[in-house]
């Protein structure tokens, strides 16, 4: 009986501990984000200020990015971007879905052979194929095609299918077996039972492969040239260039944070699909 106030305040103090833990942490997170919207609305146009919050506000930051200036084109970067988005989220979740949907439920002569290469290939950062990315488009005369850019993005869509796997073989094969015994053929099974029994892997897939063009630079900076075919991501970040930063910082900022907003309505918005795809996935991932 006597230890139990020593335990209690134990773990009030435990509690304090990581309460103050997780505040540092999202303040830690938070500034560098409250820093970047104040800059959007900070007279002028340079990077540099002496004070955290600006001495004065407009909405010119905002209002110049939709006016076509040498080198800055947002809504073409936008338009692009999103038609590169919606088109990947469609086939890269159809190819993501089919892949994982057949190493789940059948059992044939390379199925384990081929999850062993994909699992081998997965450990490889994709920068290190770039080059050869870059050499093989080239020769297809292809670099500086916005097209292209999806076709990356598609070919490599099978290759997530460890996620999808791992919540689909929580899904119990007798539900299959039963509605084959009732007649229904394996394409009948996979859209009209296993798909709506999918639904939260299946946004999550979709919502990652949406995220993917609205996020990229690296493949995007390396195969588009002409500033009126680039993705958002790399139409921003040359904008800080060090010719150009000096100029077009606060805009930057504002393009940013339009840009954060469509993607926190969508976290936001699928939230709880995204965790339910995510835990129950990764129980036999």
């Amino acid at each position: 009986m006597k230890n139990k106030p020593s335990v209690t305040s134990r773990r009030i103090v435990d509690a304090i501990w990581s309460n103050l833990l997780v505040i540092i942490l999202v303040l830690v997170w938070l500034i560098p984000i409250i820093w970047v919207i104040a800059a959007s609305f900070r007279v002028g146009n340079g990077f540099m200020s002496t004070t955290f919050f600006p001495s004065a506000y407009t909405f010119d930051n905002y209002i110049k990015l939709f006016h076509s200036t040498a080198g800055i084109k947002f809504l073409s970067w936008v338009k692009n971007t999103v038609v590169i988005a919606v088109v990947n989220t469609v086939l890269t979740t159809l190819f993501t879905i089919i892949t994982a949907y057949t190493l789940s439920r059948f059992r044939f002569k390379m199925r384990k052979p081929l999850m062993n290469i994909a699992l081998i290939l997965g450990m490889f950062p994709g920068f290190m194929a770039m080059i050869a990315v870059y050499l093989i488009l080239n020769l297809l005369g292809l670099i500086g095609n916005i097209w292209a850019l999806l076709l990356v993005y598609v070919s490599g869509a099978g290759l997530g299918f460890f996620v999808s796997k791992g919540y689909f073989d929580t899904i119990s094969k007798e539900i299959d077996e039963a509605a084959i015994l009732d007649g229904a053929n394996q394409f009948q099974v996979f859209f009209k039972i296993f798909l709506p029994l999918a639904k939260p892997i299946i946004i999550y897939t979709a919502l990652m492969a949406f995220m993917t063009p609205w996020t990229d630079y690296i493949l995007a900076g390396l195969i588009l040239r002409d500033p009126a075919d680039m993705t958002v991501a790399v139409g921003l970040y040359n904008m800080t260039l060090e010719n150009r930063i000096s100029s077009q910082f606060t805009m930057f900022a504002a393009g940013c944070i339009l840009i954060a907003i469509p993607s926190v309505i969508l976290y936001i918005a699928l939230q709880r699909f995204m965790v339910e795809g995510i835990s129950a996935g990764a129980v036999k991932g």
